[in-house]
């Protein structure tokens, strides 16, 4: 039978307290509907407390009438149903009542009864767990007509008298306004107090489980104990307890005898113990905790010997799938923790736990045949289908429990263990009846195992789980669909090259060809069966097989019916293979015709075709002949031979992806050839010569190629069947496919430049050598085309983004080609074309040469590539005074920008030039030239860097980036003279706008003395368009004395400067840090600029200075 579902046993999500809601009245009054509405939505919601919500019902008071028990077993299969659809952990009383209402008395005495019904509900007799129940009270005010003064007033009173009466104590008395604009507020506050109230419940309850005396030697009772424990500490939110008694159940579990009539109660409890552990796992985040657990559940239950009741097949097919239901239910914890942030990876996903669960359920399906084969039918056997299902009758008197089998409630209370053997055989002959082969569900786990290994493209994955697939369909006698999945699986080693992989699976689509008697695909799989390269890396006798293969294929082109493989993937009787004959019988008696595409397929016949332009030497043909060379292997131990061999001809642009007859029909050219004979195990080669020009019709493009060979019209001695083989060839393969040139004219061209390699800066300009190589012929009038494509041999035109364009030699325009005409080429003289070409972006693209002569009956093509790119690789980059990188221009402050390149060619530098923003003025020089003693010479992939200082004046707040300017290196190749000026934009970076801009210099030329005054002025300038007041302190120090003001509050006019003198006196020689200034703003007005204004401000500062010591001068 079915393993127990566990999602029956336990909730499927996140354990959550019962809330019970009494005094609401959800028909008739509206506000008492939106309560409980607003409390089912918060249940719902993600970041609610863990609580569900219940009205409640005459139900919660029913006494739940005392049961027949089963010590012998472990838990019962209600237990956990009662703490979360019964026990409420908290009731909630809900009562209208004004502090001023009239008839207070009367309201009181109302209240007082129905908290006392309460209380006698959870007190009654056989309900012990509802004691911990909190019982609270809210209380819904109406106030009309009472100002809010008069209702607090009365408030605390009042309420004090209501908890005197009911007893209650103050965090379980509640009050909320009748107003539903506010509801849902005051629903999140009640939320939140039942949640601090619910867990006192279920402490109850742990403290009433662990008080019980259970002796260490009862490991059932120890189990129930632990497993009782875990699950309160986790309705209580205590995960770590949980965790902690869930793993001595499990270990207990683990530790438990298991005898054979009680092995399917305790792997279904082990299975609730693991479920639990892992699921609180994946929760925690405690990832591999998780996935050690669910190691160690295979490691101890998944070997254990099956057992043998209540027969050997059925124990072992009942743990088979239980083994299934283990791994779906980890599979599903996985996947719901990947649904909540867990990354997966390609050899740890659920894709690989649905992949087992589907073997599992495999193997069960094998077992189950096994068992149907293996056991007779039972004449005098009772069948009662309601021995499998509980009685609903039983279950009002005795005790289910979880694992339980349905049949064993009675028996397992005789005494002795005392077994109704007629009883036992009944259950065994009805479950005998009613297992079947569950194909479908095996289906469906590979289906969910493939769909995760899609997300990681896990092609190998995907085809093993397809041949699984594939062998599942093939025992479920769905043979049609498994053909297509073994053929979907050939193509793919087909494709991939795995040719060693694919005799199996011909073996098991050959079979289904024979079982339906289908002749195409029985052909198409015996083609390639009868080839002995199948049987490259099978250690098989590889004579025996193809001649097999090979008897059968002539056979059936005799019309003979073939014989059968008898592989054992499709096990015949006698009666099958006798109707399986008829259908073949029935089938060529009607001479049908095949036609099967072998292309790629390693068959029995090999064929490659080479499509080539014979060149002038050539004396058998034409200037423009084209030559078809075709090579036919036949790899069978036997002649064969076909009326005719037809070659399909045609435009590479008109070859579809798919040949079908119709496009054959329809081909430009075809060539035949009649009486074909392939001679055993050898090679025949075919030549077809054919000149495009003269033929009747006539090709749309160059470039041409063989779309399919056909074989057809077998000949042999009595021939019944025919039909043909075909082969169809890629588009624009280099075998098949040829660009046919016409007549060339003798000319040779070369770049007369080292390399086609531009740098910007230079000038762009390619002379192309065109030397006439004929003996005798001068050339006249020579059209010259020049054009620009993205393709070395196709015009494919280059895209407008690019903006690459040629120059007119006669009117300097910008255009996509152009035509120059060579008026005389004498024998042994070139002419040099002079192509130039602009761009203003790095690109790779070509330049196409095209030259025909006057009487447009011969050509010449050439064409070369060309590259633009920078002549060096730069960053540009803001650095502070005190040489900080800064991300940012400060306006008003003084800063450096640091161009820094690496060159990607020699070069030398002669001169640099600065071209700055108007909105940055240099203070620095602004232009470098190198006189030819000082030019810089720099190899390729040197490394260099200019700077240049400057201050940004900007508007305040105008702008929020700018555009630095651009640099000019003037360099030159050190093999030439020319001076190549290239530009580069230097960048766009965001200004930072400082309220104030401070800045600071030594006055003083001399050198820096120990123990002598050191002047020092600070200027300070506002920049902002309002008044600034701001502290500037003096930082102490222990390098430095100082005479004036250690801090100083400044109020500055917009646009006003200050000027700030001090003294300092250095204690210490050598290199010592600048004396430093704090800033910041005091005024409330000044909030709006944070504290990294005061921090830029300050960067522009010097770092250091240098103190002398008194021996020096």
């Amino acid at each position: 039978m079915e393993p127990v579902d566990v999602t029956s046993f336990l909730p499927k999500d996140k354990l959550k307290h019962l809330v019970l809601l009494s005094g609401l009245d959800i028909v008739n009054n509206p506000f008492h509907k939106a309560i409980y509405t607003n409390f089912q939505t918060r249940s719902l919601a993600s970041d609610c407390c863990p609580l569900t919500y219940k009205i409640f019902t005459p139900e919660n008071i029913i006494e739940t009438p005392k049961l027949i028990k089963n010590q012998s077993r472990i838990l019962r299969h209600d237990w956990p149903l009662k703490y979360t659809q019964i026990y409420p952990a908290a009731i909630v009383l809900f009562y209208d009542l004004n502090w001023s209402t009239v008839n207070w008395e009367e309201k009181k005495k109302e209240l007082e009864t129905k908290i006392d019904a309460l209380r006698n509900v959870i007190q009654k007799e056989g309900k012990p767990h509802n004691k911990g129940t909190q019982i609270i009270l809210v209380i819904i005010q109406h106030n009309d007509g009472v100002t809010k003064e008069e209702n607090d007033k009365l408030c605390n009173p009042k309420a004090a008298e209501i908890l005197s009466l009911v007893k209650l104590k103050n965090n379980q008395l509640f009050v909320i306004p009748d107003t539903e604009s506010t509801l849902y507020s005051f629903i999140l506050r009640l939320e939140k107090q039942f949640y601090e109230l619910t867990p006192i419940f279920y402490q109850e309850c742990i403290r009433k489980v662990r008080s019980r005396n259970i002796p260490n030697n009862n490991s059932i009772l120890l189990i129930r104990q632990q497993f009782k424990l875990a699950f309160l500490s986790e309705l209580r939110q205590d995960n770590h307890t949980a965790m902690r008694n869930y793993k001595l159940a499990y270990q207990k579990c683990a530790e438990l005898d298991m005898t054979d009539r009680d092995a399917y109660e305790v792997l279904s409890i082990a299975s609730v113990i693991n479920y639990k552990i892992c699921q609180l796992s994946f929760q925690n985040n405690l990832i591999r905790e998780s996935f050690t657990q669910y190691g160690k559940h295979q490691s101890i239950f998944f070997n254990r010997n099956c057992g043998v009741y209540p027969s050997p097949y059925i124990a072992k097919i009942e743990f088979n799938l239980w083994k299934r239901e283990q791994c779906v239910l980890f599979a599903r914890l996985f996947e719901k923790a990947i649904s909540n942030g867990l990354l997966a990876i390609i050899h740890k996903n659920p894709g690989i736990y649905y992949q087992l669960a589907a073997e599992f359920q495999r193997y069960a399906n094998i077992c189950i045949k096994q068992m149907i084969a293996a056991t007779p039918y039972d004449v005098n056997g009772v069948i009662n289908e309601d021995m499998l299902l509980f009685n609903k009758d039983l279950t009002k008197t005795h005790a289910i429990y979880f694992g339980q089998r349905p049949w064993r409630v009675l028996t397992d209370l005789m005494p002795d263990n005392v077994v109704d053997v007629n009883h036992e055989n009944c259950a065994l002959l009805t479950l005998q009846s009613k297992i079947l082969p569950n194909y479908q569900q095996t289906i469906q786990l590979y289906n969910m195992a493939m769909k995760h290994f899609e997300k990681f493209h896990a092609h190998r994955f995907q085809i093993k789980i397809k041949s699984q697939i594939a062998d599942e369909l093939i025992s479920s006698g769905n043979y049609k669909q498994a053909q297509l999945y073994l053929y979907d699986i050939l193509m793919e080693y087909y494709k991939t090259k795995n040719f060693n992989l694919t005799q199996n699976l011909l073996v098991k689509f050959l079979e289904i060809a024979f079982l339906n008697a289908n002749l195409n695909d029985y052909m198409w799989a015996i083609a390639q069966l009868s080839s002995s390269k199948q049987y490259t890396f099978l250690t098989v006798n590889v004579s025996q097989h193809t001649n097999f293969y090979t008897h059968n294929l002539i056979n059936l082109f005799q019309g003979i019916i073939p014989s059968p493989l008898k592989s054992g993937v499709i096990p015949l009787s006698d009666a099958e293979l006798n109707d399986v004959f008829n259908k073949w019988q029935q089938s060529l008696s009607d001479k049908p015709m095949f036609k099967i595409n072998l292309t790629g397929l390693v068959c029995f016949l090999e064929v490659s075709v080479t499509l080539m332009q014979l060149s002038n030497e050539d004396s058998c043909c034409s200037d423009n002949c084209i030559v078809v060379r075709v090579n036919i292997f036949n790899d069978l131990n036997c002649d064969i031979s076909f009326e005719r061999l037809t070659l399909y001809i045609e435009d590479c642009c008109k070859v579809p992806s798919v040949v079908t007859n119709d496009v054959l029909e329809n081909a430009t050219l075809k060539l035949h050839e009649n009486g074909i004979l392939l001679k055993k195990k050898s090679e025949i080669t075919y030549y077809f010569y054919f000149d495009p020009e003269k033929l009747s019709v006539e090709f749309l493009t160059n470039n041409i190629q063989v779309e399919s060979l056909v074989l057809s019209e077998i000949s042999l001695p009595n021939t019944n069947i025919n039909g043909s083989f075909h082969w169809d060839f890629p588009i624009s393969d280099p075998s098949s496919s040829i660009v046919f040139k016409k007549h060339q004219l003798p000319l040779a061209t070369t770049m007369l430049i080292d390399s086609s390699t531009f740098y910007f800066g230079e000038k762009f300009l390619i002379p192309i050598s065109i030397f006439n190589s004929s003996k005798s012929i001068e050339f006249s009038n020579l059209e010259c085309t020049v054009t620009l494509s993205s393709h070395e041999t196709n015009h494919i035109d280059v895209k407008s983004d690019k903006k690459i364009y040629l120059l007119d030699p006669v009117t300097k325009a910008k255009v996509n080609s152009y035509v120059q005409v060579i008026d005389i080429l004498p024998v042994d003289k070139n002419f040099v074309l002079n192509v130039q070409f602009d761009t203003d972006k790095p690109n790779d693209f070509y330049i196409h040469l095209n030259i025909k002569s006057s009487d447009e009956n011969s050509t010449f093509f050439k064409s070369f590539k060309v590259s633009t790119i920078q002549p060096v690789k730069w960053n540009s980059t803001i650095v502070s005074l005190a040489n900080e990188i800064l991300n940012q221009i400060t306006n008003n402050t003084q800063s450096m920008i640091q161009f820094d390149f690496e060159t990607c060619t020699e070069m030398v530098i002669t001169s640099v030039m600065w071209n700055l923003n108007s909105y940055l003025t240099p203070t620095s020089q602004i232009c470098e030239n190198y006189s030819l003693e000082t030019y810089q010479n720099l190899e390729i992939s040197s490394i260099s860097s200019y700077l240049i200082t400057f201050i940004a004046s900007l508007p305040f707040g105008q702008d929020e980036s700018i555009n630095l300017g651009k640099i000019t290196l003037s360099w030159k190749r050190p093999s030439t003279d020319v001076i190549n000026n290239t530009t580069i934009d230097l960048g766009i970076f965001p200004i930072m706008h400082l309220p104030i801009t401070i800045q600071s210099q030594i006055l003083l030329s001399s050198s820096l003395i120990i123990r002598k005054p050191i002047p020092i002025q600070y200027t300070f300038k506002n920049n902002y368009f309002k008044a600034l007041t701001f502290k500037v302190t003096l930082e102490i120090s222990e390098t430095f004395m100082f005479c004036g003001d250690k801090e100083q509050i400044l109020t500055l006019m917009p646009g006003e400067v200050f000027e700030n003198c001090l003294t300092l006196f250095a204690l210490t020689a050598g290199r010592l840090p600048y004396p430093r200034i704090n800033v910041s703003f005091t005024d409330d007005s000044n909030t709006d600029f944070p504290k990294i204004y005061q921090e830029l401000a300050l960067k522009s500062l010097p770092t250091r200075i240098f103190v002398m010591s008194t021996g020096k001068s």
